[in-house]
C-alpha cells in the first residue's frame, strides 16, 4: 500500500523553537550592548513545553532526543558562564572592565554558539519532517490521480451501457 503518512509536527516543536528563537535573539542582543544580563529563565510553562517536545523526540528518535539534551545543557551552562562574567563586569566599575571585556565576549560567543547549534538542530530535524511530508504528499497525489482514472474508466463503462 505503500507508506503511512507522517504523524503532524508535536505541538511543543512550536512553543521550543519560540523559545531558541527568544534565545537567538537575547543574543543578538548581548553581543551588541555590553552590560545587558542574559536571558532569564524560562517560565514553568515554557520549560514543561520543552520536557514535552525532549519526551516525543525520545519517543521517535532516541539518539536524537540524546542530541537535543546535550545541546540545551551546553546551552544552560553557557547562560551561566555568561551571567557570571556579566556579574564581574558590572561589579568591576570602569576601570577594572577592560580586565573582564575578554571573558564577557568569549562567555557571549559561547552563548551565541550553543544557541545557534540548537537552532541548526532543528532546521535539520524540521528539513527531514518536511522532506518526509512532501514524499507523503506525493503519494497521495498518485493515488488520487490514479482514482481520477479509475474514475473515468468507471463512468465511462456506465455511460456505454
Amino acid at each position: 500500500m505503500g507508506r503511512p503518512v507522517p504523524r503532524l509536527a508535536d505541538p511543543s516543536r512550536g512553543a521550543a523553537r519560540r523559545w531558541l528563537t527568544g534565545a537567538a535573539l537575547a543574543a543578538a542582543l548581548l553581543a551588541s550592548a555590553p552590560a545587558v544580563s542574559a536571558q532569564p529563565p524560562p517560565a514553568p510553562g515554557e520549560d514543561a513545553s520543552a520536557r514535552a517536545f525532549v519526551e516525543a523526540l525520545r519517543r521517535k528518535d532516541p539518539v536524537a532526543a540524546a542530541r537535543f539534551q546535550a545541546l540545551r545543557e551546553a546551552r544552560e551552562r553557557s547562560v551561566t558562564e555568561l551571567r557570571a562574567a556579566e556579574t564581574r563586569y558590572a561589579a568591576g566599575g570602569p576601570e577594572l572592565r577592560a580586565a573582564f571585556l575578554a571573558k564577557l565576549r568569549g562567555a557571549r560567543r559561547a552563548y551565541a554558539e550553543t544557541s545557534l547549534a540548537i537552532l541548526d538542530f532543528l532546521d535539520d530535524r524540521d528539513t527531514t519532517t518536511l522532506t518526509e511530508y512532501q514524499a507523503a504528499i506525493a503519494e497521495l497525489r498518485a493515488l488520487l490521480e490514479q482514482r481520477k482514472q479509475t474514475r473515468a474508466e468507471l463512468e465511462k463503462l456506465l455511460g456505454d451501457d
